[in-house]
């Protein structure tokens, strides 16, 4: 079990201000802006003022027992610390980015740089959003609670303070620095492995690069992901298509074709009957997956073009050949 007091260096009689002024000089030394090596402290700290700054959770920590309610064999610290835990991981400061890839970087896989806002806590501040006191209204609880019904039917409702908005404290003097928001914004910058066979709408998550919060720590980066046609090639599902065009003498009088592929350039000799309706497939050409690997298909597109004296000579030869 962590030592909260002693991560943030003070006692059990540590008062409010105590806490939060202790947490403020740690967060600054240890914020990753200023301190790169600093991330995991800042994370530790972050979590014990969490818990020592909200008098529910402080109560619970100092005294686990009293929230045992008698269960024979059961460790009270397990759901304090998974009920921290599962606040974590429901975090709604995800950042979600869109990235474009092409075909052939799904295909082989790819290093991307993603560059996307992000949302730190104000070092001036830590995040406090300025200076204030305890909120009258719920005497920094952070919530209210009120008596509903009589009798035995009497029942206490708890409701977020419509005072302080759930904080607990009223900022008296806003942080001249993020403007008592408690958070700043700037531009990021990360290099992403892309693994292989990536397909559209697909989300890949990136833990820990997201904002930060001294409640949730820091959020993840969620990249949506869209494969988009590029230089000719297009992925559906597990199979790579192709584009080829050919010019109506090609078409008529090529015997063999050289088409692109991720691996490298492939020969393929058409067949003696060709539709350009119908695509040309090799097997196992397309995208691995558990199963194996999907196929390669080759679309011929026919073109108009202006055909010159040295084509019109080829054409005519051939025409002479059919007759």
């Amino acid at each position: 079990m962590k030592d909260y007091y002693k991560i943030l260096g003070v006692d059990k009689k540590s008062t409010k201000s105590d806490i939060k002024k202790a947490y403020r000089s740690l967060s600054k030394k240890y914020h990753p802006d200023v301190n790169p090596d600093g991330a995991e402290k800042f994370k530790e700290v972050a979590e014990a003022y969490e818990v020592l700054s909200d008098d529910r959770k402080r109560e619970e920590y100092d005294n686990p027992r009293s929230f045992n309610f008698g269960n024979q064999g059961h460790n009270p610290f397990q759901d304090i610390f998974n009920h921290f835990r599962g606040q974590q991981k429901n975090r709604n400061n995800d950042i979600v980015v869109n990235l474009d890839i092409t075909p052939l970087e799904s295909f082989l896989g790819c290093n991307k740089e993603v560059s996307y806002k992000v949302k730190n806590t104000c070092n001036k501040c830590s995040g406090s959003g300025g200076n204030g006191k305890t909120c009258d209204g719920c005497n920094g609880l952070g919530k209210q609670t009120r008596k509903m019904g009589t009798g035995f039917f009497t029942q206490v409702v708890e409701t977020r303070c419509n005072v302080c908005n759930g904080s607990g404290r009223i900022i008296t003097e806003y942080c001249n620095d993020c403007n008592g928001i408690g958070f700043k914004e700037k531009e990021q910058k990360i290099g992403v492995n892309i693994p292989r066979n990536v397909s559209t709408n697909q989300q890949l998550r990136v833990r820990g690069k997201g904002s930060f919060s001294p409640n949730e720590g820091f959020s993840d980066l969620i990249l949506n992901i869209s494969v988009v046609s590029r230089d000719g090639f297009e992925k559906i599902n597990n199979d790579l298509v192709y584009y080829k065009n050919l010019t109506s003498v090609e078409f008529l009088t090529l015997n063999d074709i050289i088409v692109p592929h991720p691996d490298g350039d492939i020969k393929m000799t058409l067949p003696d009957r060709l539709e350009s309706s119908k695509p040309l497939r090799l097997k196992n050409k397309g995208y691995p997956h558990q199963r194996g690997f999907g196929d390669y298909f080759i679309k011929i597109n026919v073109v108009k073009d202006k055909i010159s004296d040295i084509d019109l000579e080829k054409l005519n030869t051939l025409l002479e050949k059919v007759n």
